[in-house]
């Protein structure tokens, strides 16, 4: 018993490709790229301006007894140890109203401790010594305002990492004299900054995309609703001899008159008529009149030979003439006399 095995050839993989998008798909297609633009707009300028706010707050005032004032903080945001890029922003705001006229400095820590500021092992003093020092493992904890001044406000930004934190703000004075303290601090911290960016940023991205995606159809409806105007042939022939003479470049200067202008093409307009005759006899002279000389018109000693017996040459002024031949019609050959004979112009630039 035999079965008949079909094996599949590549034509069969053409009619499963996907089909063409029509002018609907691709109108539709546009109009969602162009939604998804805006809404990731609208969507990374909203989260930019969380990322500005501050979602805790702490408000402290020094005590005028012991100088100093301190309250337990919970920081939360990406849990990375040490001090770097995802530390979060705290900006504290000290507003001096009025200090001792003793007094040295002002100083914000910020200790972490499981326990806040309840604990009562001694390590919170030890972390303080260390901030002092300089031999914290993440010095950015603390600050210190020397010789404040009064009516003056001042401004300390810090980076930390998540946890539980004890924030003191300690006022030193050299008596130890802490009556007329005035001081009081803002502290705002920002634990959604970083990651609101992160997401902002991403759909940035997101609506550069879509924007990329509207252009493309975009062009492609325009192409369909809009198309181009099909060049004629006259254009196209019009336009390739246009190309070839652009291409081929100046052949040489610009070609001057090659002789005097062309003569008349035809003969001139005679008398419309016989010329009138004398109306009477003719008188006799007198004698006195018959010994008056007429006048003598001198003509010139040498005239130009005829090249033929019928042809007449008319003059036409600054040594140019025109051959007119026996049938009325002129010849277009404008002609010269040299050496006593009518002879064809030549350009001596030709």
């Amino acid at each position: 018993m035999t079965a008949d095995v079909s094996e599949e050839t590549p034509n069969q993989n053409e009619d499963d490709s996907t089909p063409e998008l029509s002018l609907a798909d691709h109108e539709d297609a546009l109009k969602k790229s162009r939604w998804n633009v805006f809404m990731y707009l609208g969507i990374a300028a909203l989260l930019f301006g969380f990322a500005l706010y501050p979602f805790m707050t702490v408000d402290l005032s020094v005590d005028e007894g012991i100088g100093s004032i301190d309250k337990t903080v919970t920081v939360w945001g990406l849990p990375v140890d040490g001090e770097d890029f995802t530390d979060i922003p705290v900006k504290t705001t000290v507003i001096v109203q009025a200090v001792p006229t003793d007094v040295d400095s002002i100083e914000i820590f910020m200790i972490e401790n499981p326990k806040g500021c309840d604990v009562t092992d001694g390590s919170i003093g030890n972390m303080r010594v260390e901030l002092q020092n300089g031999d914290a493992k993440h010095p950015n904890k603390y600050h210190v305002i020397e010789n404040p001044v009064e009516s003056q406000v001042y401004d300390v930004e810090f980076g930390v990492d998540p946890g539980i934190y004890c924030l003191q703000v300690v006022v030193s004075t050299q008596s130890q004299n802490y009556g007329g303290i005035n001081v009081n601090s803002e502290t705002d911290i920002y634990p959604t900054q970083m990651p609101l960016a992160i997401i902002a940023t991403l759909c940035l991205a997101m609506s550069a995309f879509a924007f990329i995606g509207a252009q493309k159809h975009g062009r492609f409806v325009k192409s369909l609703v809009e198309p181009k105007m099909t060049p004629t042939i006259e254009d196209t022939v019009l336009a390739d001899a246009t190309t070839q003479k652009i291409a081929a470049g100046p052949q040489g200067p610009p070609s001057g008159p090659t002789g005097p202008p062309t003569g008349p093409t035809g003969p001139p307009t005679g008398p419309t008529g016989p010329p009138t005759g004398p109306t009477g006899p003719p008188q006799t002279l007198s004698s006195e009149q018959e010994n008056v000389a007429a006048p003598v018109i001198e003509q010139p000693t040498t005239q130009p030979e005829q090249t033929s017996a019928q042809d007449v040459y008319e003059d036409q002024g600054n040594g140019w003439f025109f051959r007119k031949f026996p049938d009325g019609t002129y010849d277009q050959t404008v002609y010269v006399v040299q050496d006593g004979k009518y002879v064809p112009y030549v350009d001596p630039n030709a």
